[in-house]
């Protein structure tokens, strides 16, 4: 399949996922609102129209991530019976669906709080952007040989980190419960996490593995944050710092790289971060 054909479904589903995202102020559903008691406090969940929305763009976007994908030659190939990367399996083609499922749960807590109407709609042209960047990035990572690969794995990386800010501001700034912000932070950094280690080329479980412990210390992280009295920038960017420590050990792990002289590079970029965040953040 022609590069004509890869760029015309990622027009398609970019289209449809802004159409999703706008009917966010439009569609007014009845909530359902469901109680339990956690650790001897209640915590309500209530399903809105976000919730519901959320899941069904969650969904697209994975199907839409997968024909993207089917569209890559690599893939071609193999249907035809040709060796292909271990990556394009039926096994190994979901962590692809990793970024653009984070970037859509994110666009969906972001756009509620945009203060007016041109904020809205600029951070819903940005999502746009980002969700085209984010097909165009896979397609071209899919194989770590082809030409520009390194362009588009760099450009993949600084789009998750962006991601990963947005959503640590976001979810700090709202303040909500440690059960749910907790939560929401450690499935999505998790999911973000996937996506910057699926390029080391080691086996799925043991980079599923890594994804998954790192999205469960920025939670307890988070939880643990939410005692300080930290201003959401401030809170934001340690979250940050804190993701790219496990990120970038992790990949030195999964490569068999960690010794003495790495574990001190990644002390003093923290000690640094974290004394200009100390003296420039509010």
């Amino acid at each position: 399949m022609s590069l004509t054909d890869y760029r015309d479904r990622v027009s398609v589903l970019v289209w449809v996922v802004l159409m999703g995202l706008a009917a966010q102020r439009l569609v007014v559903l009845p909530e359902r609102t469901f109680t339990w008691t956690v650790m001897g406090s209640p915590i309500t969940l209530t399903l809105t129209a976000t919730t519901l929305l959320g899941a069904l763009l969650a969904g697209l976007v994975a199907t839409g991530t997968e024909a993207v994908l089917r569209a890559h030659p690599r893939s071609q190939s193999m249907a035809a019976g040709a060796p292909g990367l271990s990556t394009l399996t039926l096994s190994g083609r979901w962590v692809f669906w990793a970024l653009p499922c984070a970037l859509i749960v994110v666009a969906l807590l972001v756009l509620p709080v945009a203060p007016s109407r041109l904020y809205w709609l600029l951070g819903l042209l940005l999502t746009g952007i980002a969700l085209s960047l984010s097909m165009a990035g896979i397609y071209y990572t899919v194989d770590p040989f082809a030409t520009g690969y390194r362009r588009a794995r760099l450009g993949m990386n600084a789009l998750t980190y962006g991601l990963a800010l947005v959503l640590f501001l976001v979810v700090y700034r709202t303040r909500v419960r440690s059960i749910v912000s907790a939560t929401e932070i450690m499935l999505l950094s998790g999911l973000l996490a996937l996506e910057l280690l699926r390029g080391s080329e080691r086996p799925l479980s043991l980079v599923v593995l890594y994804a998954g412990i790192t999205g469960l210390v920025l939670g307890q992280a988070t939880w643990a944050l939410n005692y300080w009295r930290l201003a959401s920038l401030t809170g934001g960017l340690v979250l940050l710092v804190l993701f790219y420590d496990l990120v970038g050990l992790s990949q030195h792990a999964l490569q068999g790289r960690i010794n003495r002289r790495i574990l001190l590079e990644f002390g003093l970029i923290t000690v640094a971060a974290l004394a200009l965040i100390w003296e420039f953040a509010p």
